[in-house]
């Protein structure tokens, strides 16, 4: 069997965790999500990936509202707003399965985990790029793209937010 060099570098442990859940629920009735089990799943999934947990819930909160079914107007699905194209190319993951809110929460969570280390703890610039694509360099300097300004403000907004709520034990 070939990987895919996309699929190696992620590494198959990833992979083979991904596609583990995608047939979980399979032959089974679909279950209804409300919004404190999918905040519930992006906490769990934080901690599991080691993703900060004020940040993972921000994006979330931002994105769509801990929302599985939120389809923004350029197609990006599900809670963390993943856009098809990048699931299957970064992850193999077909987009049907990016309704899947556990899928759809460990997509988002590494491909946010990726672009931090990418920018070197620049969160700023990992969540320009996360919410408008790689436009982040230009000229060999990084800059928060201005059309995701306020994205970008709104989630540090909501990350101080659920940080208190962290510290109080409130989430």
């Amino acid at each position: 069997m070939m990987i895919s060099p996309t699929r190696r570098a992620f590494g198959t442990g990833l992979f083979a965790a991904l596609m583990s859940g995608i047939f979980a629920t399979e032959g089974r009735a679909k279950p209804r999500y409300d919004r404190d089990r999918i905040k519930a799943m992006v906490v769990g999934e934080a901690i599991r990936m080691n993703v900060s947990l004020s940040l993972a819930l921000a994006v979330a909160h931002v994105e769509s509202d801990f929302n599985p079914r939120a389809l923004s107007p350029k197609g990006a699905r599900g809670v963390m707003q993943i856009m098809p194209d990048t699931a299957w190319q970064e992850y193999g993951i077909a987009p049907d399965e990016l309704w899947r809110p556990r899928i759809n929460i460990r997509i988002g969570l590494n491909f946010l985990d990726r672009l931090i280390d990418q920018y070197r703890g620049r969160t700023d610039i990992a969540l320009s790029h996360y919410n408008g694509g790689s436009r982040v360099r230009r000229g060999g300097r990084l800059r928060i793209i201005p059309a995701t300004r306020r994205y970008v403000g709104k989630v540090q907004r909501y990350q101080r937010i659920y940080h208190q709520k962290i510290l109080r034990g409130h989430v």
